[in-house]
């Protein structure tokens, strides 16, 4: 293992100290309470800003001994909050940690001629396992000096009590909801998800003392957000082009704050002068008109921007392909609020969704006016050559694109013309494989177009018949050899569907019919 050098130990122990949160399960966030300088024997009232500097200064021309830093964990369960103490020791090269909680075990990390040297009395397995791993992986990354700070622009101890407290009271009637409604989405995501961006929100507002007179979440779902806000004393609405079955189980007051109604960019007006903020949560083809309507309107807003959509509803076009396809889109819309004229403001949420880049607009630049606004969306519209009333928003009937809209008799045939081409691929009547390109290219122009525009296409075709075919790597599909199933749990388990193979295949099925999951 190659030795560490001690700026590279300094680098991880300055990752640690903000995210012990990483290293343990129970908790939510580190919050540092006090740093003190150690200079001469003497400790004196520093910041996290100059600690972070002396951690990166030259090992030769240190500026003070060490640090003392106090610590408040956050517990992503438990009420109370767990305090702790850390010690920067420069001239050791050491770190420690200790923890006024019987629960969590203190530690101890030093460098020496390049080695880790890890203590606790009793933890060996997590020191070795969980802490060096951590250590070795932090010492060696690259720091992102322009990534959003999670939770940077609220206070994080009242968030978390906020958001345990929203679990607490909310939670279970949430669930019992989507049991009534008989769901397909997963509760758990959905509701701790909300429950995070409600506690998130109220916060904000609190903080930034702009609490709303009245909120509207256009692209709402099912509601959920709006009908936890309503709850916790804020006024609001919801838009959707659809609604949901959960509407119907809210409370009155938030059913009748759901509004089933598209939102048209070009023509949307709010029924409700009293609305000041707008809210975009993940809200697709919507997002990048969000800040739009904001401005159009004279709101606030809070967006966190999900599928990648131009103004005009066209699939986002890539940018700079240096950085992911969402960082790229994030600076998109990020760019269309500050020509709406706001000064934006970006975070990051702690929520169960990898799309959490939050942007919010609070104040408007007296410099653009909204003249300037709609010069601007109209060249975005031009670049596309669609007019004002063409930007493309979805049906309010999802069309589904599974096969399960395409006429029977047209998928088996085929499914049967691709599998006898597998077939006539190989001697061996099991093992044909084929590229699909090559499969393509024997089907008609017809036959093509009926399931690209039906079932997305020959791929989602195969994978919808993994019963017949399988993937073998890169684009090669193949004949899926039967294998043999447990015998039926329950006499009440029956088969629904004739076995392919047996219809079809020359050697017919291998299998014995207790062992087929098909009718023989």
């Amino acid at each position: 293992m190659t030795e560490l050098e001690e700026p590279q130990f300094w680098q991880a122990i300055g990752i640690l100290i903000k995210n012990y949160h990483a290293l343990n399960k129970k908790i939510f966030e580190v919050v540092i309470t006090k740093v003190e300088k150690q200079q001469d024997g003497q400790l004196s009232d520093s910041s996290e800003e100059e600690l972070g500097k002396c951690l990166k200064e030259d090992p030769n021309h240190r500026t003070c001994t060490g640090f003392k830093i106090g610590f408040k964990l956050l517990p992503k369960k438990l009420p109370e909050k767990i305090l702790a103490t850390g010690t920067v020791d420069f001239a050791n090269c050491k770190y420690e940690c200790q923890f006024a909680s019987d629960d969590i075990e203190d530690f101890s990390v030093r460098l020496l001629k390049g080695e880790l040297l890890l203590n606790s009395k009793q933890n060996q397995n997590w020191l070795q396992y969980v802490l060096k791993p951590k250590l070795l992986s932090w010492s060696q990354s690259k720091q992102d000096e322009s990534k959003v700070k999670s939770l940077g622009l609220v206070n994080v101890e009242k968030y978390n009590d906020l958001y345990k407290e929203l679990k607490q009271k909310h939670s279970q009637r949430l669930l019992e909801y989507w049991k009534t409604a008989q769901e397909s989405t997963d509760p758990l995501k959905f509701i701790y998800e909300d429950l995070a961006i409600a506690a998130y929100l109220i916060v904000l507002w609190s903080q930034t003392q702009t609490e709303p007179k009245a909120f509207a979440d256009l692209g709402c779902g099912n509601g959920l957000l709006v009908h936890v806000l309503n709850a916790e004393g804020y006024k609001g609405y919801g838009y959707d082009i659809r609604k949901r079955k959960l509407w119907s189980l809210y409370p009155e007051d938030t059913q009748q704050s759901l509004i089933e109604q598209a939102v048209e960019p070009n023509s949307f007006r709010l029924d409700f002068p009293d609305v000041d903020w707008l809210i975009g949560n993940h809200s697709d083809e919507l997002s990048p008109w969000i800040p739009v309507l904001a401005g159009r309107l004279s709101t606030n807003y809070f967006l966190l921007p999900c599928c990648p959509y131009e103004l005009s509803g066209a699939k986002f076009r890539r940018r700079n392909t240096k950085i992911s396809a969402y960082q790229d889109f994030f600076k998109y819309v990020t760019q269309v609020s500050l020509e709406c004229g706001f000064e934006v403001l970006q975070d990051r949420l702690k929520i169960p969704s990898t799309k959490r880049l939050a942007l919010l607009g609070i104040k408007r630049n007296s410099t653009k006016s909204i003249a300037d606004l709609e010069y601007f969306v109209q060249e975005e519209l031009g670049k596309y050559k669609t007019g004002e009333s063409e930007v493309k928003l979805r049906e309010k009937e999802e069309s589904v694109r599974n096969c399960t809209q395409v006429d029977k008799s047209i998928i088996d045939a085929l499914v049967l013309k691709i599998f006898k081409q597998l077939l006539a691929s190989n001697d061996d009547k099991w093992s044909g494989r084929l590229p699909m390109r090559e499969i393509a290219q024997t089907l008609t122009k017809e036959e093509l177009s009926g399931i690209k525009s039906e079932c997305g296409g020959i791929k989602t075709l195969l994978r919808n018949k993994h019963e017949v075919f399988e993937f073998c790597g890169g684009d090669l599909i193949g004949i899926r050899t039967p294998k043999p199933t447990a015998l039926l749990q329950s006499r009440l388990t029956t088969k629904k569907r004739s076995c392919f193979f047996k219809l079809h295949h020359p050697l017919g099925c291998p299998l014995e019919d207790a062992e087929c999951s098909f009718i023989h």
